[in-house]
């Protein structure tokens, strides 16, 4: 089979981008350049270099963008854009494009990876071997390696359980597919074109085979890291004179300081490494450039920095605005309202002498609210490095916990009722527990019931805060929650959930926090410069709900907050000795044993992988 005898071609640029946003909220990612020039760009002219004469591309992300750039492109192939209102997948996009393909075979071929110094006759000649089935690129050199490969070629597993091992490669989103490929396809809806040659291969045993050429290169920009490796690759000396990807229109002032970055728009100051900013105006989202304007910035001259979204309903986003900066957050009120309450209670804690993020902009309307920006160090990342004075970071904070306390609740008594997420009581308090017993006791340790004993325990020390003079409670005042200035002042943040309760709930939630490793020494110190009452029960309630949700957060997939559980479970321990509840200090131990056994097991299983392996 000659490569240049191809004529037709289809171009996958459907995806999302996820992984690329926000760069893919302002461009599809096939649209995205390579030094100046689209990635769908080049593979369209590296196919026109091939002598391919018909090219179809899908599109559904951002489809009108792919469309408007291949209607206005000039070249010598015909191209047209197959719109796909629902995902059809890599095998599912060739069912409408049966009639375009014809009985010829045709090039598939992923429209966001970037090629450089491929020889296609290789792949051809791959094809040929596999009986005018599928030939495809692999790579021993690039990615990931999760494709099996025989000694001649013949691809046995596309998902291999050794990815990295001998005789595993990367398929680099190429293929020379024969006609006959079709007949394996699913007929309708979504599907892979892995499934249909793995289904080719259990029903007639026909094989993709697979070609490794020399000298040919592969990225798949898939993430900011490889986008810019990706620009380095293909031209090493221009990147490392300057490593950043900068589109048109960006303005950069002479404070700015960018290493690893890619900036769509905006005006841009200061430093910046390995993060990617986008024009506020060419996201498109008009509460983010309505909070732009209520600062009093031009929307045109702000980039943004997407940070993330949170399980509390959350978007976040820094502002650049030359050297100023600012939080955007985007928020939903009506799971949780008290993300509408922000600003109020920021302006209440700031009239309270409470260490607070000025609010810039508050629009309720739009659910959107702009905050000064911190700068992003928090307490735990301070309090966790190599010889970090913990007493010394602690004090003040805990000085200003009490203000929270003690000034915070008369001003908040002033307020209407409703302003304050309900009190702590007992049906909060057996909300934690609830959340406890599920997801740890019997999520993660498999009790059918947390014994009897414990509840007792569990009900007294609710019983016990419940008594407490309430003051105005944080109700997440953790070590992450409390951001350092760069002069070195702090500030507490996520306190739009506060509500009145027993002071020990905050103080231990900060002094037993699992986040950073305190010695009983330093707490009991720190606990004696603002001495509450029941503060072991405070910490024995925190530590119950703090178990309970990283067992929650586990199992809805964010599986790092294990890595908590240990500490936690000691600072369990040895808040139920201080507070006396004998049942719950042995129930602690057995779960620590068990923590333990469960560790060792995963040890146990990662040596046997790197033994298999060898």
């Amino acid at each position: 089979m000659n490569a240049r005898d191809v004529k037709k071609a289809v171009v996958l640029a459907a995806g999302f981008g996820t992984r690329l946003r926000p760069l893919t909220l302002v461009e599809p990612k096939p649209l995205l350049p390579m030094w100046g020039v689209p990635m769908l760009e080049r593979i369209i002219l590296m196919l026109e270099s091939w002598g391919v004469e018909e090219i179809a591309v899908n599109a559904h992300w951002q489809a009108e963008k792919i469309r408007e750039y291949v209607f206005k492109r000039r070249g010598t192939a015909k191209v047209t854009v197959a719109d796909e209102p629902e995902i059809l997948g890599t095998g599912g996009v060739l069912n409408p494009l049966r009639g375009f393909l014809g009985a010829e075979p045709f090039w598939l071929v992923n429209g966001d990876i970037v090629v450089d110094g491929l020889d296609p006759q290789s792949v051809a000649d791959a094809y040929s071997l596999s009986g005018g089935f599928a030939g495809c690129w692999i790579s021993e050199a690039f990615g990931p390696r999760t494709v099996e490969a025989d000694y001649a070629g013949r691809i046995c597993n596309w998902k291999s359980d050794f990815p990295g091992d001998g005789g595993t490669y990367t398929y680099c989103g190429l293929a020379l597919l024969g006609p006959q490929v079709l007949d394996f396809v699913a007929p309708q809806g979504f599907s892979t074109i892995v499934q249909a040659y793995e289904r080719a291969m259990m029903e007639q045993g026909r094989f993709v085979v697979g070609a490794d050429p020399d000298g040919a290169y592969w990225a798949d920009c898939g993430t900011l890291e490889s986008y810019l490796e990706a620009h380095s690759a293909l031209d090493p000396d221009r990147f490392e004179e300057n490593p950043n990807v900068l589109f048109p229109g960006v303005k950069l002032l002479d404070s700015s300081d960018l290493a690893g970055c890619v900036v769509t728009g905006g005006l841009v100051g200061g430093a910046f490494e390995r993060a990617a900013l986008v024009g506020v105006d060419q996201i498109g989202n008009a509460r983010l450039s309505a909070l732009a304007e209520a600062i009093g910035w031009n929307p045109e001259d702000v980039a943004a920095e997407f940070m993330g979204a949170r399980g509390s309903d959350r978007e976040f986003w820094r502002f650049v605005h030359g050297d100023d900066r600012a939080i955007a957050i985007l928020y939903d009120d009506e799971k949780r309202p008290e993300n509408a309450r922000y600003a109020h209670h920021a302006r209440l804690l700031e009239k309270a002498g409470v260490p607070v993020p000025r609010v810039l902009a508050d629009l309720p309307e739009e659910k959107a609210l702009a905050l000064e920006d911190l700068g992003g160090e928090s307490l735990e990342e301070r309090a966790s490095a190599k010889g970090a004075n913990i007493a010394k970071l602690y004090a003040p904070v805990v000085s200003a916990l009490r203000t929270f306390h003690e000034r915070g609740v008369e001003l908040a008594l002033e307020e209407s009722a409703d302003a304050l997420e309900p009190a702590f009581g007992p049906d909060l308090y057996a909300w934690e527990r609830d959340l406890f017993e599920t997801y740890c006791v019997k999520g993660r340790y498999g009790y059918d019931a947390m014994p009897e004993a414990v509840r007792a325990d569990l009900e007294a020390v609710a019983a016990e805060l419940t008594r407490q003079r309430p003051v105005l409670v944080h109700r997440d005042f953790q070590s992450s929650n409390v951001l350092f200035r760069p002069g070195g002042s702090f500030a507490f943040i996520d306190f739009q959930g506060m509500r009145l309760g027993a002071a020990a709930y905050d103080l231990a939630s900060l002094l037993y926090d699992p986040y950073v490793p305190m010695d009983e020494k330093t707490r009991l110190a720190l606990a004696r410069a603002y001495p509450v009452p029941a503060f072991a029960f405070g910490a024995v309630q925190r530590l119950v709900q703090a178990l309970g949700a990283f067992g929650r957060l586990e199992a809805a997939g964010q599986p790092q907050f294990a890595r908590h559980v240990p500490r936690a479970l000691e600072n369990l321990l040895a808040a139920a000795d201080e507070a006396g509840l004998d049942a719950l200090g042995g129930f602690a131990e057995d779960l620590i044993a068990k923590e333990q056994i469960r560790l060792g097991r995963m040890h146990h299983a990662h040596h046997h992988e790197d033994d298999e392996e060898a």
